[in-house]
């Protein structure tokens, strides 16, 4: 499985009127968002219905991840779990851009037994003939992240470091798919201010624990972008696309490095270091003989400051001390 795409959440909109899903599309395709996690809703949307949905995202080049057991649904039971997994997966198994959830949330189905979850996901398996992702979403320290029949970890933690620290030895991709919302909600969860999410999607992309967004500042009609979608207005969607560049800019096989800010690197080719909140006056790196480029990035302001191709060994990098840096390095002949 390759990296994890860039995703926002978006339960519901695929339950509102025409007029609520175009502003969804048109705001998703404008966007640096390529996965929109959904629930399927199947006992409140036809699966023609929501054919139709994954189709239009497929349009603007969107994967939709759908959470199958979702409160509400009237799924009560393993059984009954089982009936709904032979109903939806088929259906949709034939669309390319799917990945599939379990659960956004175990914790309201407490009849489920890991065991459970286990029988759940090999039955997604043996109904998708063609094998997209298939995970769910648990705490970090869960032995559901560790079975193999999951394509990858989905984890819930309060930061990225939360959700590394116990995954670090995992043999699978690790993405941080519920870690709060920006917005301005009464529950913590739902408060977060931007610059906070922008901290914790650079500091979860460098440890390549890819943090999903959420948003929940009510509209005018007192919807949210994470429960029925709409429009994005946070602060945070602009410069997560300036991230989205610069992951797409790094190597494949940079690895992370724990030093005293966390780093990407490929020893002697690519370095990139996030200060995240330290307000470092500058930071020097040892790297073998060459040419190297070096750029600070200001994340918060979106820019991109060359200081030039300079000689290795030593390099000595200003930065202007305040929140929200980041360091690249490249070599170059």
């Amino acid at each position: 499985m390759s990296i994890g795409p860039m995703a926002t959440t978006a339960l519901g909109w695929h339950l509102h009127d025409e007029k609520r899903r175009t502003r969804t599309l048109a705001s998703l395709e404008s966007s640096p968002f390529d996965r929109v996690r959904m629930a399927a809703f199947a006992t409140r949307c036809s699966l023609d219905a929501l054919e139709e949905r994954v189709a239009e995202l497929a349009g603007i080049g969107v994967t939709a991840e759908l959470v199958l057991m979702h409160p509400g649904e009237g799924v009560s039971d393993v059984e009954t779990a089982c009936r709904y997994v032979r109903d939806v997966v088929p259906r949709l198994a034939a669309h390319p851009n799917v990945w599939w959830s379990l659960a956004a949330d175990p914790s309201p189905f407490p009849a489920f037994t890991e065991h459970d979850w286990v029988r759940l996901a090999d039955l997604v398996a043996e109904e998708d003939p063609g094998h997209h992702p298939r995970s769910i979403t648990v705490p970090a320290d869960s032995p559901l992240l560790w079975r193999r029949t999951f394509t990858h970890g989905s984890v819930r933690a309060p930061s990225p470091r939360d959700a590394w620290v116990p995954t670090r030895d995992h043999h699978k991709q690790v993405l941080m798919d519920a870690c709060g919302y920006e917005g301005d909600g009464e529950d913590p969860s739902l408060s977060l201010p931007p610059e906070k999410v922008v901290t914790m999607a650079w500091d979860g992309s460098v440890r390549r624990r890819y943090l999903t967004h959420g948003e929940s500042y009510a509209d005018d009609d007192g919807l949210t972008w994470s429960q029925d979608g709409g429009t994005l207005t946070g602060a945070a969607v602009p410069r997560l696309a300036l991230l989205r560049q610069v992951i797409a800019g790094t190597p494949d096989e940079a690895r992370y490095r724990d030093r005293d800010a966390p780093m990407l690197e490929v020893p002697g080719e690519f370095y990139l270091e996030y200060c995240g909140e330290h307000r470092f006056p500058d930071r020097t790196y040892e790297v073998p003989e060459g040419r190297y480029e070096v750029e600070v990035i200001d994340t918060w302001e979106m820019t991109v400051t060359p200081l030039g191709v300079l000689d290795g060994g030593t390099i000595a990098v200003p930065l202007p001390g305040t929140v929200g840096q980041a360091v690249r390095i490249r070599r170059r002949p």
